[in-house]
C-alpha cells in the first residue's frame, strides 16, 4: 500500500488555503463588531429594515393579497387567510370573499360559504352559513333599504331579517358590491399587522456576527472556522520547525 507522504508543499498549500478562509471569516468580524461597538452611536437599535431578502432570512414574509372590497369609506381585504378592515384583522377565512356591504347598521361579509355578520367597528356579530338557512353558491352579495340581497348561480335571494330567514326574489336589484384594487398605502398599513417595523439593524448585525443569521447552519460555520483556525495554526508551526531544522 502507497504510503501517504507530507511534503512541505502540501503543508503550504493547507496553509494558504485555510489562511485565506480563516481571513475573509476575521474580515466579516472585524465590520459587523464595528458596527455593534457603536450601536448606540449609530442608532441601529432604533433603525429597522424591511429588506425583503433579510426578513426572508429571518422567515418573516406578506402573504398575498386576495380580494378587495371598499364599502363605507373603509377597505375590506383578504390576505392569504386573514380578512381586515381596513388595517384591523377582524376574522380568518380560508375561502375567498364575494362582497361587503352596509345593512341596518352592520357590516355584512359574503363569504364562498356564508354570511359574517359584524359591527361598523369590527366586532363579530354572527356568522351565518347553508346550516341556517343561507343560499349555497354566493355569488354576488348586495343591499337596498331594508332587504339584502344574495346571488347564486341560478337565483336571486333576499332577506328582510338580518339574513335569518331567505326567499326567491323576483326582483331586478343589480347594485351588487364588487372587488376594487386595493391602493398602495392601504396596503402598506396591512403589511405592518405581518412585518411589524421589519428585522432592527442592531438584531441583524448581532445576528452576522455570531452566525444565527443563517440558523442552523451557523454554529456548524464556525465549527469549521475553528477547525481552520487549528488547521492554519498547526501547519504555521509545521512550516516554521521545517524551515527552522533545513
Amino acid at each position: 500500500m502507497k504510503k501517504i507522504r507530507i511534503t512541505l508543499k502540501s503543508i503550504n498549500q493547507v496553509h494558504k488555503f485555510t489562511g485565506i478562509v480563516v481571513c475573509v471569516f476575521l474580515i466579516h468580524l472585524s465590520i459587523t463588531g464595528i458596527f455593534l461597538n457603536h450601536t448606540e452611536d449609530l442608532g441601529l437599535d432604533e433603525k429597522y429594515t424591511a429588506s425583503p431578502m433579510i426578513l426572508a432570512l429571518y422567515n418573516i414574509s406578506m402573504p398575498n393579497k386576495e380580494e378587495s372590497f371598499s364599502v363605507d369609506n373603509h377597505f375590506i381585504s383578504r390576505f392569504g387567510n386573514q380578512v381586515f378592515l381596513d388595517n384591523q384583522p377582524i376574522f380568518k377565512s380560508e375561502v375567498p370573499i364575494i362582497g361587503a356591504v352596509i345593512f341596518d347598521q352592520m357590516l355584512v361579509i359574503a363569504i364562498e360559504d356564508g354570511l359574517v355578520l359584524l359591527t361598523k367597528e369590527g366586532e363579530l356579530i354572527e356568522k351565518l352559513t347553508t346550516a341556517t338557512g343561507v343560499p349555497v353558491n354566493i355569488q354576488k352579495l348586495g343591499a337596498l333599504k331594508s332587504l339584502l340581497f344574495l346571488k347564486t348561480s341560478n337565483q336571486v335571494w333576499e332577506s328582510n331579517d338580518e339574513g335569518q330567514e331567505w326567499r326567491a326574489s323576483d326582483s331586478n336589484f343589480n347594485e351588487w358590491s364588487n372587488e376594487i384594487v386595493m391602493p398602495d398605502e392601504k396596503t402598506q398599513k396591512v403589511e405592518s399587522y405581518f412585518l411589524g417595523k421589519g428585522v432592527s439593524l442592531e438584531q441583524f448585525f448581532l445576528d452576522l456576527h455570531n452566525g444565527n443569521i443563517i440558523k442552523g447552519f451557523g454554529k456548524w460555520l464556525l465549527d469549521i472556522i475553528a477547525i481552520f483556525l487549528l488547521l492554519i495554526s498547526i501547519s504555521g508551526v509545521w512550516i516554521w520547525l521545517r524551515k527552522k531544522r533545513y
